[in-house]
């Protein structure tokens, strides 16, 4: 494996651990070799290092089940470990009695429960803190439940290059275990939830903290998406602070009952945001979804703005805003089966991870009170269908300049009214339960909007700009958009552009 006189690089990136590797790595010279190879270096490192980590938990482990001894007693060893076997590891270790149950924790998963993630720590294809993950998203299932987990999550961490990320390993094997276990699973939630509190903590730099634990997935995550997109029209008014530190005042402001667009930061002196101009477009009109509501005119609304979007890093929650207050909505993505209730994957809340089908039921429970959320549907991984749940009537700028852009003029067979001229409809009505979004938004103009509405046309949207219209006497119409300029080949009587070069 290796070269005499020196060593064989090449060799260096396949090397098992042991005791051979670890010494040739602590005769290597980093400042003698470049950068490339150093990397090499570092990866063998961390072989080694997991081999030692699965090493010495296996000698706790061992420690755990020595019975009392003298220097000069023989070797014997118990079937299970000792009670008071943190005693003699934290002492020996110097740790305190919760970080020495914890290591034997661990200890025990390595060598009684997961022999695969033992094997693959020894063998540093993983790491100790992927092996810890592990231990600590399997320690609720049987073990042969663990088994399967275990095998499932090994099997994807080899499949992919240099390996999962600790959190996309923790991401992939949450789901797994809603999967194998999900009645334990909703036992689980439930009991946390009843010993759902809030800690209050000051931290040695002279600040606090807020936690809450075992609070409901559902109100979690609205209350996520809320500061999130709060915080972003605050500093979207020109706030000096930080985001982040927009968020920490939004937060304590809300639990300290004051309005966080007029409230000073306690933390600096920057300016309070100011409020921006808005238009009260929270309901339909009774009468449903009648001409002009749309705010078809020709101008843009002060209340709308980029309300609805998707922000990076936010989890692809959808937001929109009213005029005194602000709804969020959470993204949630589950597969067919899972939404009809004939199975047990489990789905996606953005930004929170992997949800058992118990927190599905209660997302659609409370959405029957208003609770707002997108769902997203799935089989066997695509993406087939996606409705918002929306109480917001009128569209934002963000979803208008959207339509326009994709029909440019009305709907109606054979009109050509501009669609920056036009209302936009909603193809389902919105007192009906149409969402207020591109998937059910057309444009019409004013004559033909009422012709909808007051005449007895019938419309259809199989798809986002896609729609069928039925006349009054049964005739029906297929609309497709005009494609956009420079769709299709070039006209014939144009001269081909010549290369720049």
């Amino acid at each position: 494996m290796f070269e005499r006189g020196g060593v064989d690089f090449s060799a260096l990136a396949s090397a098992a651990p042991g005791p051979e590797l670890a010494s040739v790595l602590a005769g290597i010279d980093l400042a003698a070799i470049n950068g490339h190879v150093r990397v090499l270096v570092l990866r063998a490192w961390e072989r080694q290092s997991s081999w030692v980590s699965a090493a010495m938990y296996e000698a706790m482990a061992f420690v755990a089940r020595s019975p009392a001894c003298t220097p000069d007693s023989p070797p014997e060893v118990n079937a299970s470990f000792s009670e008071f076997a943190s005693a003699e590891v934290g002492a020996a270790l110097g740790l305190s009695p919760w970080s020495a149950d914890r290591d034997l924790s661990f200890a025990f998963e390595l060598t009684e429960r997961l022999p695969g993630t033992r094997a693959a720590l020894a063998e540093g294809t993983i790491n100790l803190g992927k092996a810890r993950a592990i231990a600590e998203e399997t320690c609720c299932l049987s073990p042969e439940l663990a088994r399967v987990a275990e095998e499932f999550i090994l099997a994807a961490d080899a499949a992919v290059g240099m390996g999962l990320t600790r959190a996309q390993l923790v991401r992939r094997l949450r789901r797994k275990v809603l999967e194998l276990d999900p009645d334990g699973a909703e036992q689980r939630r439930r009991e946390a939830q009843q010993g759902r509190r809030i800690r209050f903590g000051a931290g040695v730099d002279g600040t606090g903290s807020i936690t809450g634990q075992g609070l409901p997935m559902a109100g979690t995550a609205a209350a996520r998406v809320f500061v999130k997109t709060l915080a972003r029209r605050i500093k979207g008014d020109g706030d000096g602070r930080t985001l982040a530190q927009i968020e920490a005042d939004v937060f304590l402001d809300l639990l300290r009952g004051r309005h966080p667009r007029t409230a000073v930061a306690d933390a600096d002196e920057s300016p309070p945001a100011t409020n921006a101009d808005t238009a009260d477009d929270s309901a339909a009109p009774a009468g449903g979804d009648t001409a002009g509501a749309d705010d078809g005119g020709d101008g843009e609304d002060a209340g709308d703005g980029e309300d609805a979007w998707d922000a990076p890093g936010d989890g692809g929650a959808c937001v929109e805003t009213g005029d005194e207050h602000l709804v969020a909505k959470v993204e949630l993505v589950a597969d067919l089966e899972t939404w009809l209730r004939l199975g047990t994957r489990a789905g996606e809340l953005a930004g929170l991870g992997a949800i058992s089908p118990a927190v599905i039921d209660d997302i659609k429970t409370a959405a029957a009170g208003g609770f707002e959320h997108c769902r997203t549907v799935t089989i066997d991984g695509k993406v087939v269908y996606h409705q918002a749940s929306s109480r917001r009537y009128k569209p934002t700028t963000t979803q208008r300049r959207l339509i326009q852009a994709m029909h440019r003029t009305c709907s109606q067979p054979g009109c050509s009214r501009p669609a920056i001229a036009c209302d936009l409809d909603h193809t389902i009505e919105h007192r009906l339960g149409g969402p207020t979004c591109a998937c059910n938004l057309a444009p019409l103009c004013r004559r033909h909007h009422r012709a909808k509405h007051e005449a007895g046309w019938w419309w259809t949207q199989n798809q986002p700009g896609e729609l069928t219209a039925q006349s009054p006497l049964g005739h029906t119409y297929a609309i497709r958009p005009a494609p956009p300029p420079g769709t299709g080949p070039p006209s014939a009587d144009v001269e081909p552009a010549k290369a720049p070069f």
